[in-house]
């Protein structure tokens, strides 16, 4: 399996219950952590999955015990090679580097080929932060994407729904110049930019990149944490970016099943040749059964060539392991059913199946088995 989409572990592991609880609810009061994770239906799952795998009593305590005494690296790297990961593919935007291991350190760490995603918002931030003139930003912005694709990046991200929303439009260059004023006149402002004009305007210049280098571009659409409208995160706001002629050379991929409009994003990947839908399998923390249904959904919409798999891992190690559990037992009860339905057969089916969950990863992100990461 290729896990299309995913973040880097933290280098400071939870290790009590609320703390490893945190990382299965996009929640950001840890009351929901304390409270009310350990009974929800995803956790009690991915408990039964560990423990299991591990050999260890069905118990959080015993787990987090068991989790404790391992030797993280050889924990970390088991996980993964059961997971049984061609690649790893990481948005480097999130954690921080600071806090996180790199992309290299986590290739030799898990013995897994790791590619790396440049978030855009991330980096307008720190170039906003570092010159005084929307053309001196832009410049280096551009660069900065030349350079990105000279290193080996294999995508560009952008979480513009967690920011002002999906709704990408136009801008008129004297609107820009004034967002930026704005912006660079407010100490502090860029250390999270919500500027509307600036997003927008940076977003399609990257999207300009991309479709130069027909290098993919993926979007944070539908289910995120309480910092998101969810109301402007429904991926068919995309739909100019779609009909735009200039941008149809850059595969853009609707990540996290775009949920709860998995349908919406299934309609744009079955009517637009550049758009593809992601399934994502650890989070958002959904049930099997809300998982299976966006397999159906995206399966029964679009073609299967159109479709992709990721955990979107973030900060330890168990998510890539459960995602690519979730992912073919997800994929297994929908194929099952196709075939009962009498609308494949069993080859039929096991080729689906290898679409999905590597091939069309490796054609979309031209994934070269001798590229390494660097940094």
């Amino acid at each position: 399996m290729v896990d299309h989409h995913a973040h880097a572990m933290a280098r400071h592991q939870p290790d009590d219950p609320v703390s490893f609880r945190a990382n299965f609810t996009e929640a950001h009061d840890p009351a929901l952590a304390r409270d009310h994770v350990e009974s929800s239906v995803q956790y009690r799952w991915a408990l039964r999955q560990l423990t299991s795998a591990l050999g260890v009593p069905p118990d959080e305590e015993v787990f987090l015990a068991h989790r404790r005494e391992a030797e993280f690296t050889a924990y970390a790297h088991r996980l993964v090679q059961e997971a049984h990961l061609a690649w790893l593919l990481l948005d480097e935007g999130y954690p921080p580097p600071e806090l996180a291991y790199s992309s290299s350190e986590m290739e030799r760490m898990l013995g897994v080929r790791v590619g790396r995603i440049l978030r855009i918002e991330t980096l307008l931030e720190q170039l906003i932060a570092q010159h005084d003139s929307v053309a001196d930003v832009a410049s280096a912005f551009d660069q900065a994407l030349d350079d990105a694709v000279q290193a080996g990046y294999v995508a560009f991200k952008s979480i513009a729904a967690y920011r002002t929303g999906l709704m990408i439009e136009r801008v008129p260059e004297l609107e820009v110049q004034g967002a930026f004023t704005a912006i660079r006149g407010d100490i502090g402002a860029t250390s999270r930019l919500a500027s509307k004009p600036l997003i927008d305007f940076f977003v399609l210049r990257a999207l300009g990149h991309a479709a130069r280098h027909a290098m993919p571009m993926q979007f944070h659409t539908g289910y995120g944490d309480p910092d998101l409208d969810l109301r402007l995160s429904n991926p068919l706001h995309l739909r100019a970016l779609f009909e735009d002629r200039a941008l149809a050379s850059a595969p853009i991929i609707l990540l996290h099943e775009s949920f709860p409009f998995t349908a919406e994003a299934a309609y744009l990947a079955a009517s637009y040749p550049n758009a593809y839908v992601d399934v994502a399998f650890s989070l958002p923390p959904l049930d099997r059964g809300r998982l299976t249904h966006a397999v159906r959904v995206v399966l029964g919409t679009a073609p299967a060539s159109k479709v992709l798999c990721s955990s979107d891992g973030t900060l330890i190690p168990e998510h890539y392991w459960l995602g690519a559990v979730r992912a073919r037992l997800c994929l297994s009860d929908v194929l099952g059913e196709m075939i009962d339905g009498g609308e494949l057969d069993a080859p039929g089916a096991l080729t689906l199946a290898q679409i999905v969950l590597h091939d069309n990863a490796v054609r979309i992100y031209r994934l070269n088995p001798e590229q390494i990461a660097d940094s």
